[in-house]
């Protein structure tokens, strides 16, 4: 245009010059609306910039310029879709970094699931959260957390059998992704109150099984994108391990406190649960040491198995105790221990009868011959009797020691004098 204002600058000298001052106009504007869109790269005007300057460069006479501004847009709209998938990706490593700290720092399920969902909510709408949890085999299909617009909802159950996404998602093992209120319809998926038009429903997977769906909902349409679903998939994965892991440690350290034979407390779990009780409570702590008064003869006239019934006898007979405050172990060998929060003697008493009655009413079987089970219990008090967990053993144990002296099968209650109280 400059050589043809050269050439006519005698007849069209005005004219021209008018004509390049309105196109460097036109392209001027056009590079300020260029690089105010190459500044919203990744952010969320970018597209509102984009239109804008889609109506101006079309009004462009340069056929040249046009075509390159157009090739200058469909780039920039591919280096904004990079930019918002690495945005997207660095959330991700941050929500998983945050999560992971969380995992390695609790083994309570309520806090994992309470901190799965306030990560994800930082990074996509949540009207709806739930997560479920699924045992291969199970008729039913738990739902432990539940959020509906930022409340916390009771747990639920819901049967294998149910017309449901989750029960859709454990069957197929796919993730399930609705994008419209119209692809919902086709389920009955609603938790909660919410008119949900969205949701994502992701299997959760250990060792190539299924273990649970994490969902998230939302009530506009076409809410997530893909980015959400791998979100899920992720944090789902990272809760649905921790609470595998919990529960392993849970039933380990659980195995830890029983003895194997009988069910009952063991002697770890014994002394636990003696300090803690006297710590914690307690106006009063009675203790009753139990000791069979013939388990060496079963096992040395009738062998082993024989012992093994006579001990679990005695382990029925306590778990049988009307008494709720009294707690039972199988302390070593043929020991055995109750602690009763908060007794008087007369309780004490009445609990070592009720456990020699149902022995009296409840003899063993063994080679066609019935054996009744002998017991002899020995009894402190706390704080009457001792003033720490180790004393109020201690005299127990010489309670115990003077009921056997005395004959076998009886109670005896402590005293400081030496002298018995015997039933």
């Amino acid at each position: 245009m400059v050589i043809n204002v050269i050439i006519n600058k005698n007849k069209f000298r005005h004219g021209c010059v008018k004509m390049a001052s309105n196109d460097i106009n036109q392209y001027t504007t056009q590079l300020v609306e260029l690089l105010s869109l190459i500044q919203s790269v990744g952010s969320t005007s970018y597209r509102s910039k984009e239109t804008q300057l889609q109506s101006i460069h079309t009004d462009v006479n340069d056929t040249e310029i046009s075509s390159l501004m157009s090739s200058i847009l469909v780039e920039l709209g591919k280096i904004n879709e990079r930019m918002i998938d690495m945005t997207w990706l660095n959330e991700h490593l941050r929500i998983l970094h945050d999560f992971g700290r969380t995992c390695s720092q609790t083994l309570n399920e309520k806090v994992l699931m309470e901190k799965a969902y306030q990560l994800v909510s930082q990074v996509m709408p949540t009207d709806a959260f739930f997560i479920a949890l699924y045992e291969e085999g199970n008729q039913k299909i738990q739902i432990p957390f539940m959020m509906d617009d930022g409340e916390f909802l009771h747990s639920i159950e819901i049967p294998f059998d149910d017309n449901s996404f989750t029960v859709k998602v454990i069957k197929s093992r796919e993730t399930i992704h609705a994008k419209t209120a119209k692809e919902l319809n086709e389920f009955n998926y609603i938790i909660g109150t919410g008119e949900g038009n969205t949701c994502i429903y992701v299997p959760l997977l250990i060792d190539d099984e299924v273990k649970g769906v994490i969902s998230a909902q939302s009530n506009r349409e076409f809410a997530y994108r893909k980015e959400h679903e791998d979100l899920l998939q992720i944090i789902g994965n990272q809760v649905i391990s921790s609470i595998n892991t919990a529960r392993l440690y849970t039933r380990n350290y659980e195995m830890s406190l029983t003895d194997e034979m009988t069910g009952l407390g063991n002697y770890r779990a014994f002394h636990s649960d003696l300090e803690k009780i006297i710590k914690e409570h307690a106006d009063s702590v009675s203790l009753l040491m139990i000791d069979s008064d013939g388990l060496k003869c079963i096992n040395d006239r009738y062998g082993h198995h024989a012992g093994d019934l006579y001990l679990k006898i005695i382990a029925r007979g306590m778990e049988s105790i009307s008494c709720t405050r009294a707690k039972a172990y199988r302390y070593a060998g043929d020991e055995f221990m109750f602690i009763i929060e908060n007794s008087s003697i007369s309780e004490l008493r009445l609990v070592f009868e009720e456990l020699r009655f149902f022995l009296n009413q409840n003899p063993i079987q063994i080679n066609g011959t019935s054996i009744t089970v002998s017991i002899s219990g020995g009894g402190a008090i706390y704080p009457l009797h001792a003033t720490s967990s180790e004393t109020l053993k201690k005299n127990a144990d010489i309670a115990l020691y003077r009921a056997k002296k005395a004959g076998k099968n009886h109670f005896v209650l402590f005293i400081d004098d030496l002298s018995s109280h015997t039933s």
